[in-house]
């Protein structure tokens, strides 16, 4: 080859590589709470996205990470699942309904089978080991890491196949819990920038809740441990991770490993709705309110048991139906799984589903 034609082959590379490094993109790094200006119609979903990945870039997300999670489309389903969730939570401007005595029963009902009951029963022998290991560690009883994990994820079986950063972005741009998604999204492309997981692996729920925890990035970040000590916090498919994810997060809220979640009660007479609550100056001490003509609304060995345990500790009444539907009498540990969700429904169907756990491994 001739020295000219030489020089033109070398000069060609230094184009085609110059060419190919001038096709990445470069982010401008944008603060966490910039406001996107343009319209929110779909044609600028993908310059909504460009926008977002200004944000990661300045939470430090690399060019390469930015560069390559392509693909970031527009879900309606995330959409449509978020106006009917809103919807069914009641607008502060309308008089509120009318109390449902049958409330927290229907929703127990509906929840907490004894099909759900029985598998989980047998899925505690099968996974001793990993329960035992998360719980000895951080200090959470069995029952409740197995409780949430049953009800998150059904056991891991059921984890969401929706391409979190997708339905991230869509419900950012969305708008009606954009400063949340906004977070999230910045958060999932941390994870991804990390090589926590592949982006085709990292799937999960409408709303971007991944794994047999159902954590959010954002819980990711906090809470995922490595339960077995691989190097690796795998939320997706190690159960060792999983239940050490779940102990985590609930011991780093708060929880106390001598105290139940609380008590079904009666009352002896009415007390005013001003006394429900899990503020902090409507505790009281099991004395106080048992003089308030509280008591045990199902008086079998577990529950005195429970009863017995609460005795030194601070407690609060908790009405989820109002004057009309059922009582419950719990410790902070309730309130640290209001921590996880903030659902008095779905706190007590977690406390019950451990105690039926629990009668049925005895």
């Amino acid at each position: 080859m001739s020295s000219t034609l030489r020089l033109l082959s070398v000069v060609g590379l230094t184009c085609l590589i110059l060419t190919s490094c001038s096709s990445e993109k470069q982010y401008d790094k944008l603060a966490l709470d910039a406001n996107y200006t343009k319209s929110r119609t779909f044609t600028n979903f993908n310059d909504y996205v460009v926008f977002l990945k200004k944000k990661a870039a300045a939470a430090g997300v690399t060019e390469k990470t930015l560069n390559s999670q392509m693909g970031i489309n527009y879900i309606a389903r995330a959409v449509e699942l978020d106006q009917q969730q809103a919807a069914r939570r009641r607008d502060p401007n309308l008089p509120p309904p009318p109390p449902n005595p049958n409330g927290v029963t229907n929703y127990l009902n509906k929840v907490l089978t004894q099909a759900k009951v029985n598998i989980a029963v047998d899925r505690w022998w099968k996974y001793q080991q990993q329960l035992e290991k998360a719980s000895q560690k951080y200090g959470v009883q069995k029952e409740y890491l197995m409780a949430l994990w049953g009800m998150e994820s059904s056991f891991g079986r059921y984890q969401g196949n929706f391409d979190v950063l997708s339905v991230l972005a869509t419900l950012a741009f969305d708008g009606r819990r954009e400063k949340l998604f906004t977070q999230e999204f910045v958060n999932a492309m941390k994870m991804l920038d990390s090589d926590t997981i592949s982006r085709n692996e990292m799937k999960g729920s409408w709303a971007g809740a991944m794994g047999q925890t159902q954590f959010m990035p954002t819980s990711y970040l906090k809470y995922a441990a490595d339960g077995n000590n691989d190097g690796k916090k795998d939320i997706w498919k190690n159960e060792y991770d999983a239940f050490a994810s779940i102990a985590t997060y609930l011991s780093t809220v708060g929880w106390d490993k001598n105290l139940p979640w609380g008590v079904e009660v009666k009352l002896a007479q009415p007390i005013d709705m001003v006394f429900a609550g899990i503020e902090d100056n409507k505790a009281k001490s099991l004395a106080e309110w048992q003089t308030l003509g509280i008591y045990l609304a199902y008086p079998n060995g577990q529950e005195v048991e429970k009863l017995a345990k609460l005795n030194n500790t601070k407690l609060w009444l908790v009405r989820p139906d109002k004057e009309v539907g059922r009582a419950f009498l719990v410790s902070n540990n309730f309130r640290t799984i209001l921590d996880w969700n903030k659902s008095n429904n779905f706190a007590v169907s977690i406390g019950k589903f451990a105690d039926r756990i629990l009668l049925g491994v005895q």
